[in-house]
């Protein structure tokens, strides 16, 4: 059996949903997409076994541009008038992966070096809150709030295990 693999964000629920409807059944690609839309905002988080390969989240869609009418006599626009926005940032999860499981794998520097790929106090404090890790509120300094996420990580294993004893 292979292992299980958690969906938590809204566009890979979607995609999951969307292709493997499109497997499953023979619906055409509008039905497909409103119904994996409405699949998607039902389920909070879900684990599958089995992802289809045509499952990758759809790149964001562009903004519609009212057309604009032709002006008699204009010049081609420059490159600066044509620029292409850039893609919105990725959403941060903070459900990624779960420090305990990291800790216990890797150890506090294995853990350690997947904080260091969060990059922002912001979503740094998000992380232990959803991870219900006991950090100050009070810390500021991004390396300060690292060293604390690990200390109360190993703090909560210790917890967990003195509970299983």
């Amino acid at each position: 059996m292979n292992k299980a693999t958690q969906l938590w964000d809204i566009d890979r629920k979607r995609a999951f949903f969307r292709a493997f409807l499109q497997r499953e059944i023979n619906l055409d690609s509008a039905a497909a997409e409103k119904l994996a839309d409405t699949l998607a905002n039902a389920v909070n988080m879900m684990r599958v076994w089995e992802v289809p390969e045509s499952a990758a989240p759809p790149p964001p869609a562009a903004p519609a541009k009212p057309a604009e009418p032709a002006a008699k006599g204009k010049a081609k626009s420059s490159p600066a008038e044509t620029a292409v926005t850039p893609a919105p940032a990725p959403v941060f999860d903070p459900f990624a992966f779960s420090p305990i499981v990291v800790l216990v794998k890797t150890g506090k520097d294995g853990l350690m070096k997947r904080l260091l790929d969060i990059k922002s106090v912001e979503h740094l404090k998000a992380f232990a809150e959803a991870q219900h890790l006991a950090v100050a509120p009070s810390i500021k300094k991004i390396d300060d709030l690292r060293k604390a996420i690990v200390a109360a990580t190993e703090q909560r294993l210790a917890d967990r295990k003195a509970a299983a004893s």
